[in-house]
């Protein structure tokens, strides 16, 4: 490639800042340019260095990671990768507050004997790096987030509504569930890619946003309406027939697994006309495959504008491949979802 990737690392332990420093700087294709121990060093530093890619610890003194990605976001917007502790050991809110903040991903930091390949932070980095990021203002503006007043859901033909998410989707997932009823009247299954360590929190900060039932699937349970499942790590999650999710190992497939195409192409099989297909903001070309699918099926697709992508690969590619239906805007997800299940149609896709 031809100019490095610059990265500023921030962390409050000297000896993390060595260990991540060492394991970036092995790459030739990556400097680090700085390091402080807290975010008020880090906001002046960003500013200061423009770094492409900041790595950001959470709890630290003076300022801590959350706040200074807050400030970072909204006055000198730079990809962030957020470094952290165990979130088992954690409250889902910390570590995915700063998805909603403008953090575009989460990794747990490495422990202090492991070697530069025991984590993919080299290649995070790269990818990151890439990245448009886009200005957020401070103080999320909480009526936005609050749900719209919807009268009660009539009874549809909707049966499924599938979704696929990677790099700056939990944050339009977040806004998509707390605007939802409790009643929409049919299940919502999601990949979001994430690293594996997070999927729990995800589920847990996702659940606490919203009136539906949102937790990680689990083999062999029913889908209901009112109940959104996240996929867990490590397994390809399908709807085997209709009413019912299935865990079923395998490879990668457009490099994840689970995958957001297998998903959809299995909802396309099981529900036909009756399945909805959704590819929100992401790298890559996943979810592309299973929206034609769904397509082909005679369902209902829709994807995320690239105005309102972090990244409009996932989406750019569902429309590369004519799988499209209809292009929306991500703040306006939860609004054509309820309208679709109030038997209302849309303006013809792009």
């Amino acid at each position: 490639m031809g100019k490095k990737v610059s990265v500023l690392v921030v962390d409050d332990s000297l000896i993390c800042r060595q260990l991540i420093s060492q394991a970036l700087s092995q790459d030739p294709d990556i400097e680090v340019v700085g390091s402080c121990a807290d975010g008020k060093q880090a906001i002046a530093l960003t500013k200061e260095l423009r770094p492409h890619v900041v790595t950001m610890d959470v709890d630290m003194p003076v300022m801590d990671g959350l706040t200074a990605v807050e400030h970072i976001m909204a006055e000198c917007p730079t990809p962030i990768l957020v470094l952290t502790a165990d979130p088992r050991s954690q409250a889902p809110e910390l570590t995915c507050r700063a998805l909603e903040l403008g953090a575009l991903a989460l990794q747990i930091k490495p422990a202090i004997d492991a070697g530069p390949d025991a984590w993919n932070l080299v290649r995070e980095v790269k990818l990151l790096s890439s990245v448009r990021v886009i200005r957020h203002l401070r103080g999320p503006k909480r009526a936005q987030l609050m749900p719209r007043p919807v009268t009660a859901m009539p009874p549809v033909s909707m049966g499924i509504v599938a979704v696929a998410a990677s790099t700056g989707g939990p944050q339009v997932l977040y806004r998509m569930l707390s605007e939802l009823p409790a009643d929409f009247p049919a299940p919502i299954v999601i990949v979001q890619h994430i690293n594996a360590a997070f999927s729990e929190s995800l589920a847990g900060w996702l659940a606490n946003a919203s009136k539906l039932k949102v937790r990680l699937a689990q083999d062999g349970e029913p889908l209901m309406p009112g109940h959104v499942l996240i996929a867990p790590p490590g397994l390809h999650t399908i709807t085997p027939f209709r009413g019912r999710v299935a865990l079923k190992p395998g490879t990668e497939r457009d490099g994840h697994m689970p995958s957001g195409t297998v998903l959809l192409e299995s909802a396309a099989k099981a529900y036909g006309r009756r399945a909805v297909g959704l590819v929100l903001t992401g790298m890559g070309a996943d979810g592309a495959e299973g929206l034609l699918a769904i397509k082909q099926g005679g369902g209902l697709t829709l994807a995320q504008n690239e105005e309102s992508c972090v990244v409009f690969g996932m989406p750019g590619e569902a429309v590369e491949r004519k799988a499209v239906d209809h292009l929306i805007h991500g703040d306006d997800v939860a609004a054509t979802l309820v309208r679709l299940a109030r038997g209302e149609s849309l303006a013809a896709g792009r």
